[in-house]
């Protein structure tokens, strides 16, 4: 990873932001970490989305040899305790963050927290979260399991655990290399559809957007890719698509519960354009 690229991206995503609370916010929010913070009271924790492991990775995260002393194996980390909100499972990082103990001055130590390119010949793909990308788990808006930060790249991660976030299962992910573009699978073509329909009604209406956002119907894609190849253009914007769709979860996931309710078994049989263009009309129905 290019080092300049980092120190650009950062210093766009930190621009007007002085203080160090602020700062921590801003750079791990893009590194994939969803946060919540109260400025009134300048506590900031993390948000109960998150996998139970995240509090474990983030505080790691404090050195600067982090890829040294934290190398457990790349896999979807699915278990039943994901999301359960017991003593034992709770990190203390759910209630606060002491964000002094971060050197988010250092340009050396960002940089490396923007360096975790996972190796694809590592990373594991667990067959249980097949289950959640079928018909009837997706129509009965069925819990998902939290997905691990430290199991995502760093540009690509604040994308894939926003949309996490709207009930919408993803199967894998890439923030490209060499070139390529980055790329999100989603877990089966009807959370795919769902977000396809997200992005043109809503997402594409709130920003403007400059890069390409290419769907692949036959491994359920989405591509992403600067036109003019600005690998800093496309990762602000995934930042920019990720921040718009946490800051209206609420919303988005209310519209996912109320289309389910409306879903029936002649929806499961549908063509992908058909049903692609009743999950628009229905949310261009909420969106007016």
């Amino acid at each position: 990873m290019n080092t300049s690229l980092i120190e650009k991206f950062t210093e766009k995503i930190t621009y007007g932001k002085k203080e160090h609370l602020e700062r921590f916010y801003e750079i791990f929010s893009a590194r994939g970490f969803l946060l919540e913070l109260d400025r009134d009271s300048g506590k900031i924790r993390l948000s109960d989305d998150s996998h139970r492991e995240d509090g474990e990775f983030l505080e790691v995260l404090r050195n600067i040899d982090y890829k040294k002393i934290y190398n457990k194996p790349h896999q979807d980390a699915i278990d039943k305790h994901d999301n359960e909100d017991s003593l034992q499972n709770r990190h203390v990082y759910f209630d606060h963050i002491d964000t002094q103990l971060y050197d988010t001055n250092n340009n050396q130590y960002v940089i490396e927290l923007f360096t975790n390119e996972i190796p694809v010949d590592l990373f594991r793909l667990n067959w249980e979260r097949d289950r959640y990308g079928r018909f009837d788990h997706f129509m009965t808006y069925g819990q998902l399991p939290a997905i691990r930060v430290y199991d995502l790249e760093p540009f690509i991660a604040r994308l894939v655990k926003s949309i996490s976030s709207l009930g919408i299962s993803t199967w894998s992910s890439c923030e490209g290399h060499w070139g390529e573009p980055a790329y999100i699978v989603f877990d089966g073509r009807y959370h795919r559809l769902w977000f396809q329909a997200i992005f043109n009604t809503f997402i594409a209406g709130k920003l403007n957007l400059v890069c390409k956002w290419d769907w692949l119907g036959w491994d359920e894609r989405c591509i992403m890719s600067s036109p003019g190849g600005d690998i800093l253009e496309l990762y602000l914007e995934i930042q920019d698509v990720a921040r718009l769709i946490y800051d209206h979860r609420i919303l988005l996931n209310n519209a996912k519960k109320q289309v389910c309710t409306l879903l029936t078994h002649k929806h499961k049989g549908m063509n992908q354009k058909a049903l692609l263009n009743t999950f628009e009309d229905y949310l261009n129905g909420q969106f007016r």
